[in-house]
């Protein structure tokens, strides 16, 4: 055994460079060491000194190396080379002293030690966990290229998206990396000073120069100049036989990622599963290695070697072989993991080791119930590049943060990982709540599970720079508002008796205010609802629009509650019926009773059809400071149950196609023209005018003309006188008496009268473009053969001939009063054609009257028609001639 008597060489050593002269004096009278796999070197050493007060300056923190020296002994061979530990010293004190000699403790610790006087809150972006690592290594002045640390590793490490160093020194979280990710590391003696080597593999344990020594239980003296293990355990314990990780990943929704893995599926000492989860795995290939972990950490707690002895040589990640006992678990040797040393002046060195069979991968215990926990959210601001004015975002929704504790440079839009931000409200199809966060915004991160590299962003809040929008000055605390950077706003304003909600946008200050109408300056302007912009409004409903001043008092009532409006116009169609009955009685036209009453029934009523339903209890304006128009492709219908006034200032123009009709039930028809002609012509028939009693036709300042082409009567009682181009008849069944100043017969004469009669009719009448499809119904691709000779006939009357061009398509000009065409085709087929107003049947039909060749409807009272047959007699009839 290795001991220190008086007179013998002193083994220990303790070595100070920067310390000078003084530190060459040092005495050792014991230590305690202690290595271990994933832990930095920590010695415990006690010396004498000559010299009293040495100052701290000179040690503290100055490096060091600790050396064990094998005394050659007379006759006994020395026990190899020796070992040195380097390292600085962390810890310097005085004991005691007396005049002649003073008693010191130094904690010699390595180089990464120090790294736990370093404490920070701080981000990795888009890393691997070895980087990081490295960037924390050289941020302290340790140098790569086996200088001062190595890595030697096997898998390959993802980069991360975000790891956080939480409230830990860089120690700690180079060893929670370390953990996380399988890798451990040890401390070696290098030639310029120690090298912290990390590996992940038990390819890179440290097999040369191979360690062994013999088992010698007790050996006392025995061992006296030899290496030997005198006390040796085995601890075995009973581990899961699988391990079941687990967690989500939203990206690949909705189903979470689990695997469990077996390493040791023939193992039956192993029994049950440890379960795992939030590993933050993110696809199947992650959670495997995520199990694997963890069991191969259970299996590093498996079977556990336990020794006592001298052998000098043994180091954390060495591998140890007995040279004269076989291990059933360790058929390759002991994976040394800890050793802890002892040696005094009056004791002779020994250490115990601890160890693992060396074919398994040794895996840092993972400790996940002291890795950090964030309890509570953290401040953080919105990010973005160049303060971009809209929400700064990816594809996912996800927006950037700038921590208030992350103190290292940043580039802007790169603050942090994409962040997702918690809502109110989110469910399928899009369905959501969503409002933006722009750059500079204050918000509340919160971490999932409190994993530190898990955040997501719990809340917005307000501040002194971006003060909350509702406060209690202004007398606003009853309000509610929604409000967006461009004033965007819905206001829900609940003061008793100023209660309203206002929704509304900038553009074109485009605005919905419901109940109590204020300014800017809250001055009531008004009271109801108002619907407002600068620009342009529209209003679309496609099955109706009920629009109405009726009162429905606390908005009791359905939504198309028209009783009163249908009261209405109810009495205008018993209005329109009594006059209709009246001046049909009086052989006038009378309006079309029946349609107004379908139009009531079939559509207005309850908003059957698309259609728009105005009402007013007391009355409704249209005014327009242009032009007011008032177009129906059908009817346009007018009732009044009093006065009808129409006043122009210029020009009022009634004309119909057809006929124009004027009745006056009671008080008679008044013409007048203050100015200008009278005119009244018939231009294509008879002109009739009777009266019950007296007609009077005069001329005041002018002359009276009786004209006609044929024939002039006028008579009365039977008496007549009678005009004609050959002469004049007098006839009276009683006497003829003259009264006249003097009678004058002289030779024959005539005079012309010019008639004044307008252009015809016919010829003014509006007109409108129609395209004849001449194919066997308005889907088929048959048509009459092209170059077909046809003439065209409206009312009989020929208005086009021509060929059937390719299109299959004949152009018509049409002219309103036309009822029907006919089209002659040379080979003396002759087709009807109805107008759609003259359709026979469902009038609905009549719309499609000009899309093609149509059957007439039957007759009332007749069998139905069943329009399915109609394709194939449509396509006999325009290929007559093939078939003939």
């Amino acid at each position: 055994m290795l001991a220190l008597g008086i007179g013998v060489q002193q083994a220990y050593h303790l070595h100070v460079p920067r310390a000078g002269v003084s530190g060459k004096a040092f005495s050792v009278v014991s230590f305690d060491g202690v290595e271990e796999l994933g832990e930095p070197n920590r010695f415990v050493i006690r010396l004498t000194h000559p010299q009293s007060d040495l100052p701290r300056s000179s040690f503290v923190g100055m490096p060091a190396t600790f050396t064990i020296t094998p005394p050659a002994l007379p006759g006994v061979p020395a026990l190899g080379t020796g070992r040195k530990t380097q390292g600085v010293i962390t810890g310097f004190q005085q004991l005691d002293s007396n005049p002649d000699v003073a008693t010191y403790e130094v904690v010699l610790e390595s180089r990464i030690a120090q790294l736990r006087n370093v404490t920070r809150c701080r981000l990795f972006l888009e890393q691997t966990f070895p980087k990081i690592i490295e960037t924390i290594l050289r941020e302290h002045g340790f140098a790569g290229d086996n200088s001062h640390f190595s890595f030697t590793l096997r898998r390959d490490y993802e980069k991360r998206p975000i790891v956080t160093q939480w409230h830990e020194s860089d120690l700690a979280f180079i060893q929670r990396l370390c953990r996380r990710s399988g890798i451990w590391f040890r401390i070696d003696a290098g030639e310029y000073g120690e090298i912290v080597h990390f590996g992940d593999d038990f390819t890179h344990y440290r097999r040369s120069p191979a360690l062994s020594a013999p088992f010698s239980q007790d050996a006392g003296l025995e061992s006296v100049g030899s290496e030997t293990v005198r006390a040796f355990e085995t601890h075995a314990r009973q581990i899961p036989q699988s391990y079941i990780v687990r967690d989500y990943n939203r990206l690949a929704a909705p189903a979470p990622i689990e695997t469990e893995v077996n390493l040791a599926r023939n193992d039956k000492t192993t029994f049950g599963n440890a379960y795992a989860f939030g590993s933050m795995h993110l696809s199947k290939e992650q959670a495997e290695w995520e199990g694997r972990l963890r069991h191969e950490a259970g299996l590093c707690e498996q079977v556990v070697y336990q020794g006592k002895g001298n052998v000098l040589g043994l180091v954390p990640g060495a591998v140890f072989r007995f040279t004269n006992r076989a291990l059933p678990d360790a058929e390759y040797g002991q994976l040394i993991t800890k050793i802890t040393h002892h040696g005094a002046r009056d004791t002779a060195y020994h250490n115990s080791y601890t160890a693992i069979p060396s074919d398994r991968i040794y895996r840092l215990p993972l400790h996940e119930d002291a890795w950090p926990k964030v309890d509570s959210t953290v401040s953080a601001r919105i990010a973005s590049p160049d303060r971009y004015p809209y929400a700064y975002m990816n594809k996912a929704g996800d927006y950037m943060v700038q921590f208030d504790f992350d103190r290292d440079p940043r580039q802007a839009g790169l603050n942090s990982c994409w962040m997702r931000l918690a809502k109110p409200f989110a469910g399928p199809l899009q369905t959501g709540f969503h409002f933006p966060l722009i750059d500079g915004v204050e918000v509340a991160v919160a971490f999932h599970n409190g994993d530190p590299d898990r955040p997501y962003i719990a809340h917005a809040l307000h501040d002194s720079q971006n003060t909350d929008l509702i406060t209690n000055e202004n007398r606003w605390m009853s309000r509610n508002e929604i409000r967006t950077q461009s004033n965007n706003k819905l206001r829900m304003e609940d003061w008793e008796g100023e209660e309203h909600v206002k929704l509304a946008t900038e553009l074109g200050k485009s605005q919905l205010n419901l109940g109590h109408l204020v300014d800017a300056k809250k001055q009531k302007r008004g009271e109801g609802m108002e619907i407002r912009t600068d620009f342009w409004g529209s209003i679309r409903a496609a099955k109706g629009l009920f629009l109405s001043a009726d009162a429905q008092p606390k908005a009791n009532g359905q939504q198309l509650d028209m009783l009163a409006t249908e009261a209405q116009l109810e009495q205008a169609l018993a209005q329109t019926q009594a006059l209709a009955e009246t001046a049909k009685a009086a052989h006038a036209s009378v309006a079309e009773y029946e349609k107004q009453k379908a139009l009531f029934n079939d559509t207005l009523k309850q908003l059957k059809k698309a259609c728009i339903v105005m009402s007013a209890p007391a009355g409704i304006g249209l005014a327009s400071g242009g032009n007011l128009q008032l177009s129906a492709s059908q009817n346009l219908i007018a009732t009044a149950g009093g006065n009808a006034d129409i006043s122009v200032m210029k020009k009022f123009t009634v004309a119909a196609s057809e006929a124009i009709s004027l009745f006056a039930q009671k008080l008679g028809i008044k013409i007048f023209a203050a100015k200008g002609k009278v005119e009244i012509q018939a231009q294509s028939d008879e002109m009739l005018l009777t009266a019950l009693k007296d007609l009077k036709i005069t001329s005041v300042n002018g002359k009276l003309v009786l004209s006609a082409d044929k024939e002039v009567w006028i008579g009365a009682g039977g008496s007549y006188i009678k005009i004609m181009p050959e002469g004049i008849e007098n006839g009276t069944p009683g006497d003829i008496y003259e009264k006249c100043a003097v009678w004058s017969k002289e030779g024959a004469a005539s005079m012309q009268i010019a008639a004044n009669m307008t252009a015809g009719v016919k010829d003014i009448l509006p007109v409108s473009s129609l395209l004849f499809g001449t194919a066997a119904s308005p889907a088929s691709i048959s048509y009459l053969p092209a170059g077909m000779p046809y003439k065209l006939f409206a009312d009989g009357e020929q208005v086009k001939q021509g060929k059937i061009d390719a299109t299959g398509q004949i152009p018509v000009t049409h002219r309103a009063p036309t009822k029907q065409y006919s089209l002659e085709l040379a080979n003396g087929t002759t087709y009807k054609l109805p107008v759609s107003d003259a359709y026979r049947g469902d009038a609905d039909n009549g719309a499609q009257a000009n899309a093609g060749f149509h059957f007439h409807e039957a007759t009332p009272g007749a069998d139905a028609i069943d329009r399915a047959h109609h394709r194939q007699a449509y396509n006999d009839l325009l290929n007559s001639d093939e078939e003939s």
